[in-house]
C-alpha cells in the first residue's frame, strides 16, 4: 500500500512538472513571434545648392515614419570634399549629411544629395549611439551593438573635431547585430584631438533579412565604384560602406541607396593621388 501511494505521488509530481514545462515551452513559442515584413518603406532624397562652400543637407522622413538607413552623395570637386557626417538626427525621423572641402579648398562647385530610407517604426526600433574617446591617432574606430536579439538595419557615423576635411569618414560597416564606424586623419595629419561617433539603427529581424556586400577591384585607380543589389523580391533597408586601404588619401564620394533595390559606394583619391592599391566595399541590408 505504501509503495503504491508513493508511486502515485511521484506520478502526479511528474505530470505536474511536465505540464509546467509544456506551459513554459508554449510561452517561449509565443514570445518568438515569426518575423514580419517592414511595410510602407520609401526612399527619400534631397539635393542642395551647387557651390564651393561647406554645407549640410538634411532630409526628413514623411510624418509617422522613421529612418531605417541612409547615406549621401557628393557631385563635383572629386576627391576634395569629405562627407564627415552621415547619420540619423535625434529622434530618428531625418537623415543628415555634411560635406567640407580639404585643406587647400577648391574653386569647383559641388553639391550634396542626402538619401534616407523611411518606414513606420518596425518592432523593436531603436537608435543606439556611442563615441570613441577624444584623442589624436592617425586612425580610429568605434563599435556599438544593438539590444540583445535585434539586428542592425542601418549605420550612421561622423568624425568630429575638424572645421575642414582634415578627418576622413571611411568605414560605415554593418555586422549583423552591431555597427563599426572608422575614420582617419587626412594626408599631412591633424594636430588636434578628434573622435569617431557611431549610431546603429536596430530592430527585430524583419522577414527576408539579408546582409550583402560587394568589393570593387583592389587597384590604384584614382576613382572606384561598386554596387550591390538585393535578392529579387527584397528592398534596401540600410546602407553601409568601407574604404579598404588609402592611408587617409581616399575620400568617400557616395554611400547611398541608388535605388530601392541597390546600394552604390564610390570613393576618390585626394588631389595629390595615392600610389598604393585600395578598394571600396558596399553593404546592403535587404528584407521583404
Amino acid at each position: 500500500m505504501q509503495a503504491r501511494a508513493t508511486r502515485g505521488r511521484l506520478t502526479r509530481v511528474a505530470l505536474a512538472a511536465g505540464m509546467l514545462l509544456s506551459a513554459a515551452a508554449v510561452s517561449q513559442l509565443a514570445l518568438a513571434a515569426p518575423a514580419t515584413a517592414v511595410t510602407g518603406l520609401t526612399r527619400q532624397t534631397s539635393t542642395g545648392p551647387s557651390n564651393s562652400a561647406a554645407k549640410t543637407q538634411n532630409k526628413a522622413c514623411p510624418a509617422g515614419t522613421v529612418a531605417l538607413g541612409g547615406g549621401g552623395l557628393v557631385t563635383g570637386a572629386t576627391g576634395q570634399v569629405g562627407m564627415d557626417f552621415m547619420l540619423p538626427l535625434t529622434g530618428g525621423t531625418a537623415w543628415s549629411v555634411t560635406g567640407r572641402e580639404d585643406a587647400t579648398g577648391t574653386g569647383s562647385n559641388w553639391s550634396l544629395t542626402t538619401t534616407v530610407l523611411c518606414a513606420p517604426a518596425p518592432a523593436g526600433y531603436a537608435v543606439v549611439s556611442g563615441s570613441s574617446a577624444w584623442a589624436s591617432p592617425s586612425s580610429n574606430w568605434h563599435q556599438v551593438s544593438c539590444p540583445l536579439g535585434q539586428v542592425a538595419l542601418g549605420v550612421g557615423g561622423a568624425v568630429n573635431g575638424a572645421s575642414i576635411s582634415e578627418l576622413l569618414l571611411q568605414d560605415l560597416r554593418i555586422d549583423g547585430s552591431s555597427v563599426t564606424v572608422g575614420g582617419s586623419e587626412a594626408e599631412g595629419g591633424f594636430a588636434a584631438t578628434w573622435q569617431v561617433q557611431a549610431r546603429a539603427i536596430c530592430a527585430d529581424q524583419p522577414a527576408g533579412y539579408e546582409r550583402l556586400l560587394a568589393d570593387s577591384a583592389y587597384s590604384s585607380t584614382s576613382t572606384q565604384t561598386v554596387s550591390v543589389r538585393c535578392t529579387p523580391g527584397r528592398t534596401v533597408h540600410g546602407v553601409g560602406a568601407e574604404v579598404v586601404g588609402g592611408e587617409g588619401q581616399v575620400r568617400l564620394t557616395a554611400a547611398h541607396a541608388s535605388s530601392t533595390t541597390e546600394v552604390t559606394v564610390s570613393a576618390a583619391e585626394d588631389e595629390t593621388g595615392y600610389t598604393g592599391n585600395w578598394k571600396v566595399r558596399a553593404f546592403a541590408i535587404c528584407a521583404n
